[in-house]
């Protein structure tokens, strides 16, 4: 899994819930955007170990909405952004729950902080043997051949 499946995973979502009139931007913004545009950005990662070579990981997520039509729109674009994003579906079709979601508006632009979590399995990487073969009588067999 990788952090940027989950970045596209929440764009292509907000595509889907509230339409293609805003452009979507990950990571950063570019010098002159346009409004009403999002920003999709990778805030923290947090590891907690379980028992069996397991791993949580917890991430945080702020998709930034920047209103064209002033502090209102910010503000009634919070709920929809929380609304769209209780799930998402990842490219290879893993289903992810938001949780923990909160907003803000802050100086006209809308913050939306929400957690994607997901579990880590440690495999143990295993030796196979590269072939087999057999002695009866001090003669060669070889499986699946010939003598």
């Amino acid at each position: 899994m990788e952090i940027n499946g989950i970045q596209n995973a929440i764009s292509v979502k907000l595509h889907q819930a509230l339409g293609i009139d805003y452009k979507k931007y990950i990571d950063e913004v570019p010098q002159g955007f346009k409004t009403p545009a999002f920003l999709i950005q990778f805030l923290s990662l947090e590891h907690i170990s379980q028992i069996g070579k397991r791993w949580k990981v917890t991430t945080l997520f702020n998709v930034q909405y920047f209103p064209k039509n002033g502090l209102s729109e910010a503000s009634n674009m919070t709920l929809k952004v929380q609304q769209a994003l209780k799930e998402i579906t990842l490219l290879n079709g893993t289903l992810m729950l938001g949780t923990g979601a909160s907003s803000e508006v802050v100086d006209g632009i809308g913050h939306n902080f929400i957690h994607f979590n997901f579990f880590l399995q440690e495999i143990d990487e295993k030796t196979f043997m590269g072939s087999l073969e057999q002695y009866i009588n001090k003669q060669r067999v070889i499986p699946n051949g010939s003598n």
